[in-house]
């Protein structure tokens, strides 16, 4: 089985926030908990609403992101997440997606 995600690119992942951790610690003493973490995915969520809408022509635009950047921060948080909540990402979507397919008679070729 092909990996979902790169090992790389869980990599550069964990830099990235290991990075945003150092900064957390300069600036507040301490790096952000789980929960902090997860309240920032939801305003990027939130972003992400409005840059949808927009696109759809359901909302005038107001944020100074781009829709792709914004969706690939997302899913960047969930990756992060559940490193921080010890759950290996990787082998649950297998699992998630495996389950789907059987219910919904999916074939794979």
């Amino acid at each position: 089985m092909d990996t979902l995600l790169s090992q790389e690119l869980l990599q550069r992942s964990q830099n990235i926030r290991d990075a945003y951790h150092n900064l957390e610690i300069n600036h507040h003493g301490e790096k952000w908990s789980v929960e902090e973490d997860l309240l920032a995915l939801s305003n990027d969520i939130g972003n992400l609403n409005r840059l949808v809408m927009t696109r759809k022509g359901r909302y005038y635009d107001e944020t100074p992101y781009q829709l792709e950047e914004k969706l690939a921060e997302n899913i960047w948080w969930l990756i992060e997440l559940a490193n921080r909540l010890n759950v290996d990402i990787e082998k649950e979507m297998e699992s998630f997606l495996s389950e789907k397919e059987q219910l919904l008679k999916i074939v794979n070729k």
